[in-house]
Order: structure tokens, then C-alpha cells, then sequence
């Protein structure tokens, strides 16, 4: 099995998408731009994209690629055109009519998330289950980024900041699900990712989660295949909420955020959906007594 960073596609041809989400927040300029590099295998409409979302205010740009420029290498290497992706960091060269974003990021030691044989990715044993519909990767939970990127005329300099990591790959995004990521807390030392989906699985369908919080270097997981479940999933206006709950054991999340982008999202392999992310979320996470509270989160709730 190879590890979720390096591309899982060699072998598929169509209805096959995989996709990376980088997120870096800049708090000099008190935004966040996260670049999401892929590529969508659809017979007659192959190609390789990158998509942008900066916030505030939330703005996406979808750059469109023959599929000719993508290519992958070990150890982990993405390029698309002039575009690089590396564990080290990122070179960005885009431009179209509409906006122009060029520089490079160092990224620090990524914060990877625990691996056994029974579970060694965050989606646990469901990993060594094939032709599931989306599959998932928790490539690091924080790093350290430096760097500049220049955005139009705005110039994003990166002292120190903070970055996260993950993936997607299979056919089709869930029909609904939810995401939250933040690891801006007002505990340094605090990461967590969440995600609730309704997953399709030998002729029926379940809710399944998956979440992890780092909380001084220690590490709870949440997940279906540990025992816990979503509970009161509810929506209101400007956010949502949830828990994770597994006997007495609580994971409480609240989630607000004002303005969502639309990104595409894959169908069948197709880029033809579309999902709306908040990006500068703020995000709650209530666990053990203690209360951390993020802002420059990111959220997604589709299908509720």
C-alpha cells in the first residue's frame, strides 16, 4: 500500500479523480489561500486542474490543464505546468484573466497523524477496502510555512505561519457530508480535522466519521472503526454543529463562518459538481472539560 501523500492513479484511466488541499494561512495579512492541485479522469474531458481559495473576502479560481502537464514522481513530487508540489513546499505560478499568483513556500516537518497496521490512514481498516467511492488522506496536521506568495498586486509574506495537508481520491465526492479543519487555536499546541459522510458501501450506505485532535502532542482519534458516531448534526444560520460521541466520551464542534466560495467537486470523475467551502471559519471544539476556539478554519456541510 502506498502512502496517501503520492499519487494513487497510475492505473486508472476513467471516472477517477485525486485531488491534494493545501492550506496556508498568512497572519500578517490575516488571510488564508489554500491551492487544491488534481486531476479528473472523464473519457472525452481528461484534463489536470489546480483550484485557489483565498478568504476574506472568499474568492475561488479554477485553472484549468491539459492533462500532458501533470506528472507525479517518488518521493512525493506533483507538478502541473510550471506549478510544484513538494513535501518541502510549494512553487506557484498561475495567471489568468482574472487573477495572477506566483512565489514559493517552505514548508517545515509536517505533524503526521498515528499509523498501525490495523489503521494506517485516518480511514483506518476501511483502507484496504478497494473501489471505494471517496477515499481519504491526512497528509499532516500542521507544519510551519515560510515564504511570499504575491497575489495580484498584495504581496502575502510568511513568517513562521502554519499549514495543513490532506487528500482525496476514488470517483465521486459524497452526496452529503460535512468537514471542518482548523489548527489556529487559541492553544498553540491544538490540530483537529473532522469529517462526517454518508458513505455508499456494498448496497447500502452509512454514516461515517472521521476526526482527529492534537492536543499537546497527544492524539484523539475519532472514527467509526474506533466506536464513535455523529450525533445531532444541525443547522443554523451562519454555521452548523455536531458531536462525536462514543459512551460518555464527547467531542463537541460548533461552526461559524459568514461567506463560502464555490470549488468544483468530482462526479463520477467529472469536475461537474459543486460544493461551497467557508474558508476563515470560525471553529469551537469542546472535548475533556476544556474549550479551544479557531478562527482561519475551514468548513464544508453539502447535502443536509
Amino acid at each position: 500500500m502506498k502512502q496517501p501523500i503520492l499519487f494513487q492513479g497510475e492505473n486508472r484511466k476513467d471516472r477517477y479523480f485525486e485531488g491534494w488541499y493545501f492550506k496556508q494561512v498568512c497572519e500578517s495579512n490575516q488571510q488564508t489561500i489554500s491551492f487544491i492541485p488534481g486531476i479528473s479522469l472523464r473519457k472525452g474531458d481528461e484534463h489536470a486542474f489546480i483550484q485557489v481559495i483565498i478568504a476574506p473576502t472568499i474568492e475561488t479560481h479554477y485553472f484549468r490543464f491539459d492533462i500532458k502537464d501533470f506528472s507525479s514522481e517518488v518521493p512525493f513530487v506533483i507538478k502541473i505546468a510550471n506549478n510544484v508540489f513538494r513535501e518541502s513546499g510549494i512553487s506557484i505560478d498561475l495567471h489568468n484573466e482574472n487573477i495572477t499568483v506566483r512565489g514559493h513556500l517552505a514548508y517545515g516537518s509536517f505533524t503526521h497523524i498515528k499509523s498501525t497496521a490495523y489503521s494506517p490512514t485516518i480511514m483506518g481498516p476501511f483502507t484496504y477496502i478497494p473501489n471505494m467511492e471517496c477515499n481519504h488522506g491526512v497528509i499532516s496536521m500542521d507544519h510551519r510555512v515560510n515564504g511570499q506568495l504575491t497575489v495580484n498586486q498584495t504581496h502575502w509574506m510568511f513568517g513562521n505561519d502554519r499549514g495543513y495537508i490532506e487528500k482525496d481520491w476514488g470517483t465521486s465526492f459524497p452526496k452529503r457530508y460535512l468537514w471542518v479543519q482548523a489548527n489556529h487555536f487559541n492553544d498553540a499546541s491544538v490540530s483537529f480535522m473532522a469529517s462526517v459522510a454518508r458513505i455508499p458501501f456494498l448496497g447500502f450506505a452509512f454514516n461515517g466519521v472521521i476526526a482527529n485532535l492534537i492536543v499537546e502532542g497527544i492524539e484523539h482519534r475519532f472514527a467509526t472503526y474506533n466506536g464513535y458516531k455523529d450525533k445531532n448534526i444541525r443547522k443554523f444560520d451562519g454555521g452548523f454543529s455536531f458531536e462525536l460521541k462514543r459512551g460518555r466520551d464527547l467531542c463537541e464542534v460548533i461552526v461559524h463562518f459568514d461567506d463560502a466560495g464555490e470549488l468544483k467537486a468530482p462526479q463520477h470523475g467529472a469536475m461537474s459538481g459543486v460544493i461551497k467551502e467557508g474558508l476563515g471559519a470560525k471553529i469551537t471544539v469542546k472535548y475533556q472539560g476544556k474549550t479551544y476556539v479557531s478562527d482561519f478554519g475551514g468548513a464544508e456541510f453539502v447535502g443536509y
